[in-house]
């Protein structure tokens, strides 16, 4: 008995806000959704933050940054 595996594209992204790196995460996910990729293959099923970082400007935090690995199907 074969088994067919779904098939799964994975898509780095950096999302970036001023205000948390919850809001980063939240707006790389739904700018990756606007992409033409992702209206023409599936959609989002899953996504994992690989890293947290800050942008610093004048020794003051300017921008939370955070790399998420999206998952289409």
């Amino acid at each position: 008995m074969v088994t067919e595996m779904p098939f799964v594209k994975i898509i780095d992204t950096v999302g970036s806000s001023p205000e948390s790196w919850e809001q980063a995460a939240k707006n790389a996910i739904e700018d990756a959704s606007k992409l033409p990729i992702f209206k023409q293959k599936g959609r989002i099923t899953r996504a994992t933050i690989k890293d947290f970082d800050v942008k610093i400007e004048d020794n003051k935090i300017a921008a939370y940054l955070c790399r998420v690995e999206m998952f289409l199907e």
